[in-house]
């Protein structure tokens, strides 16, 4: 029920924060197939906390002749799931640069891109037949893919206007929870698919967030593709652990892989983290502005989780005033980032600064917004925000379950 989910999220939030959850052994590595015919077994085999089906697939927007994908967790219910998505203009129509395949996160869909293919087609001439985009999970929540730093995208706005829930409810009837291994076999049919059907064996992949463990574990179990993916640009991944998961790995779904120290990612990151001859690119905030990469002291320190070694790591400024915690979605729809990325596919010079450790930051902001080098840490203050909204949320989600208790209750005879 509705009311138990939001009621659960809100205790795990305030639990996290206020640091009331016990440690729990990392889960241990799955040993079903990866597969599609095993998707949901897959799925199954996972802490179910917060793992619930889709209530609505995502808008097929492809190409009219783009072939039909189905989800591979889903397909067994009636009618058939579709796999959502944008892309495409006509098979074998021709192209000016390697497709591009862009992999959104969690409780997100296709619909996060529109802004990054806008930025694509207006500054780099990539034109529809040389962008795809993936729903892997069902419609997404509008509200988990709104960056901080801008406007959503004119395509964005149709694409809510298309869907059956209104745009701002859509915080408790579109994005469900997802995990990389189920939707794994997704991706890689996907691959495949836009692969036939622009007659170019050669793509290039951008990820975010859960999209990125999901390409990385796809390229693993697929290593083949590792020479067809010519750049593989990750954008905010938990490739070393979120600490949103932190004390979850054995109690909440798709935690028993991201979480900090988990097998999963020890097996994901022992063949190397940048196999080749694909080029990587990690970029993330690498301070604490981003909420899902945080400092927690002396006890812990996941502000480079996303840091891949053997990649081009970038580091990219904030949207919001010194000391503000935001969502991580900016990283991928900033501008400045955008130009960044959309460079390394094309491998040309990238607008960059080199850190003393090696790594690199953006070098410039879009006009009006800070520049690089311009934040501080947040201060003790800015937890401060982070928990009233959690205690927000826990109290909404009382009086939800309030309201629906007394309510059935009257409706009994």
């Amino acid at each position: 029920m509705r009311w138990m989910r939001l009621a659960g999220i809100a205790v795990t939030a305030m639990a996290l924060l206020l640091g009331v959850v016990p440690a729990a052994p990392a889960a241990a590595a799955t040993s079903i197939p990866i597969d599609c015919a095993h998707a949901a077994q897959v799925a199954g085999a996972e802490p179910q906390t917060g793992h619930n089906m889709p209530g609505e697939p995502a808008p097929v927007l492809f190409a009219s002749d783009f072939p039909a994908l189905y989800d591979c967790e889903w397909n067994a219910t009636n009618p058939p799931y579709r796999l959502g998505g944008w892309g495409g203009v006509k098979k074998g129509a021709p192209l000016h640069h390697r497709p591009v395949i862009f992999v959104h996160g969690n409780q997100a869909d296709a619909e996060n891109w529109y802004l990054v293919a806008d930025y694509f087609r207006d500054n780099g001439g990539y034109t529809a037949q040389e962008m795809y985009a993936l729903s892997y999970n069902g419609l997404g929540n509008a509200y988990a893919g709104l960056p901080d730093c801008c406007q959503p995208a004119q395509e964005s706005l149709a694409y809510w206007a298309g869907t059956p829930v209104p745009y701002f409810a859509f915080c408790c009837e579109g994005g469900k929870g997802a995990s990389d291994d189920p939707n794994v076999p997704d991706l890689y049919e996907f691959v495949h698919a836009v692969q036939q059907y622009t007659g170019s064996q050669d793509v290039d992949i951008v990820a975010h967030s859960l999209g990125v463990t999901i390409t990385r574990k796809m390229l693993q179990l697929h290593p083949e593709l590792y020479a067809h993916v010519k750049h593989g640009v990750m954008i905010a991944g938990a490739n070393h652990g979120t600490t949103i998961c932190r004390n979850l790995a054995t109690s909440y779904y798709g935690c028993d892989e991201i979480a900090p120290g988990t097998q999963w990612l020890a097996n994901l990151n022992a063949t190397g983290e940048t196999p080749g001859p694909t080029k990587w690119m990690s970029m993330y905030a690498g301070d604490n502005s981003d909420a899902f990469f945080q400092s927690g002291g002396p006890a812990f320190d996941d502000r480079q989780s996303p840091h891949l070694k053997g990649a081009v790591n970038v580091e990219v400024p904030g949207h919001l005033p010194a000391g503000t915690i935001e969502y991580h979605d900016s990283e991928r729809v900033a501008p400045a980032n955008i130009a960044v990325y959309m460079k390394f596919l094309q491998d040309a010079p990238l607008p960059v600064t080199k850190n003393a450790d090696g790594t690199f930051k953006v070098a410039s902001h879009a006009p009006g917004l800070p520049r690089a080098g311009a934040r501080q840490e947040p201060s003790p203050m800015a937890w401060v925000g982070v928990v009233a909204v959690a205690a927000a949320l826990f109290a909404a989600a009382l009086a939800y379950s309030w309201i629906a208790l007394t309510s059935r209750n009257s409706s009994r005879p």
